[in-house]
């Protein structure tokens, strides 16, 4: 599991090893290729980022619903998969930072990968149900909700129905 806690740094994140040690999530080397095939199988418009070499989040392409990227990358190379309007983390094979198995490295074809939708609590799922259907933050107010939820609601609303620019490539 990955976590984020760099100040000088924000977009860095860290995880556990196979020996137990906190190490940064970055790309390692450029050894053995891997064809990739990233799929959007959720029903909105996922920005696909990659991890550099510093462990810096490198903007690579904006997937609409349905669509794909082919990219030529590396085994050691950490992909991840955000919503375009609330950033919510999606996943493949239900894991946040996605590197290609080794058993793909070098292989001569293109292998695909889904990109999906994590896991939800049912609070979650019902706010960002109904964030897509309201279009003012402030009707929010009628619907009677304590005020938690409320506040939740009007900055999830707020997300979804501001422009989305993709973010620049350095």
């Amino acid at each position: 599991m990955a976590e984020r806690e760099n100040e000088e740094q924000p977009d860095v994140i860290y995880e556990t090893d196979e020996k137990g040690q906190r190490v940064v999530v970055k790309s390692l080397e450029s050894t053995s290729r891997a064809y990739l095939r990233f799929t959007n199988k959720t029903s909105r418009p996922v920005d696909v980022w990659w991890r550099d070499f510093h462990g810096s989040k490198r903007h690579y392409v904006r997937l609409d619903a349905g669509t794909y990227f082919d990219i030529n990358s590396f085994i050691t190379h950490p992909w991840e998969f955000t919503d375009v309007a609330t950033k919510e983390s999606y996943v493949i094979n239900n894991k946040t930072i996605y590197r290609p198995p080794a058993n793909i490295g070098g292989m001569m074809y293109r292998t695909n990968w889904n990109i999906t939708i994590g896991v939800r609590s049912l609070r979650h799922t019902v706010l960002l149900t109904l964030a897509i259907g309201i279009d003012d933050p402030d009707a929010v107010n009628a619907l009677g909700l304590p005020r938690v939820l409320a506040e939740e609601l009007q900055k999830l609303i707020t997300l979804f129905h501001r422009p989305k620019t993709p973010p620049q490539r350095d």
